[in-house]
């Protein structure tokens, strides 16, 4: 298990990825226009039943990536949005928020929050059953 390490005067305090994953999921949850991922422990467990659908859906999860490196952490939220939102308000809302909330509760400083656009869910009245096209879009903002 990887763990995050804030150094503080009186030692060490290692946070789990878990632990990053789900302040992240709270940040989103709270945060409108965001559709909000799979909880970590249940996409966790969903992996383990599951692993080649998830292969075959992987272009259009909906999932909280986290790479923990010695000198940084890198977060890659793949998110899909609701209709109508400005998508570099939300991006830029939903980096300063989980920077903030990370920082804040568990004093890490994170650099790099990568937001992948993966779909645009829209309203029933503008679906049409018979052919729902959600573009899948790439949004990468620093």
């Amino acid at each position: 298990m990887e763990l995050a390490t804030v150094n503080t005067d009186k030692g060490n305090i290692n946070i789990s990825r878990l632990t990053i994953e789900t302040i992240i999921h709270l940040v989103l949850k709270d945060i409108k226009g965001v559709v909000v991922p799979k909880k970590p422990g249940l996409r966790e467990f969903s992996n383990k039943i599951n692993k080649s659908a998830q292969e075959k859906n992987e272009g259009t999860s909906q999932e909280i990536k986290i790479e923990i490196k010695p000198d940084s952490i890198i977060i890659n939220l793949f998110l899909i949005i609701n209709y109508g939102i400005r998508i570099p308000d939300l991006t830029w809302e939903i980096q300063a928020k989980v920077k903030e909330k990370l920082k804040e509760i568990a004093g890490l400083d994170i650099n790099i929050i990568n937001i992948h656009i993966n779909g645009i869910r829209y309203p029933n009245k503008y679906q049409n059953k018979d052919k729902l096209m959600i573009p899948e879009m790439f949004v990468k903002i620093f």
